[in-house]
């Protein structure tokens, strides 16, 4: 949304509704792009040749990820509520997200949750470095403790 030209959308009238989608898009859920279609008078979709029913499943699928980055298990009934879904339909939008190569997660269906192992992130900035490096740094004491005990019982010779 940086970028000089996404920017430009912001700065004329008739684009302005464009640049809200995108912000949409690139960081809220299915709830926010309804809100959208139900305020938006210009009718932006129509405008662009843009399809209300691919839109809706793009942000559902989006809507997921973003729950996969707040969460490291999911249950079923915030999938169901955040995607707008019944409930039986959650798999297949697991399926769905994973498939398309946004989600790595695997389904208990006994306990009725999603675990994330990981997934896409809709937007990489400053906290998502911070998150990165605290990762990092959870890793390198991690692997020296264990190269430490390595030495300690002899396997390792420097």
């Amino acid at each position: 949304m940086g970028l000089t030209p996404v920017a430009a959308l912001n700065e004329n009238k008739d684009t302005k509704p464009l640049y809200a989608l995108l912000q949409i898009f690139q960081e809220k859920k299915l709830q926010d792009f309804q809100s959208f279609t139900t305020t938006n008078t210009t009718n932006t979709l129509s405008h662009y040749n843009l399809s209300q029913t691919d839109c809706i499943r793009h942000m559902r699928l989006l809507s997921l990820c973003s729950l996969a980055t707040e969460h490291e298990e999911i249950p079923y009934d915030a999938i169901a509520t955040t995607l707008q879904i019944d409930e039986a339909d959650v798999e297949q939008w697991v399926i769905a997200a994973v498939s398309s190569g946004l989600l790595s997660a695997k389904m208990d269906q006994l306990q009725r949750v999603v675990m994330v192992e990981g997934c896409v992130v809709r937007r990489f900035g400053m906290e998502q470095w911070e998150v990165l490096q605290r990762r990092l740094d959870v890793w390198k004491r991690n692997v020296r403790g264990v190269l430490e005990g390595l030495k300690a019982s002899g396997q390792i010779v420097q």
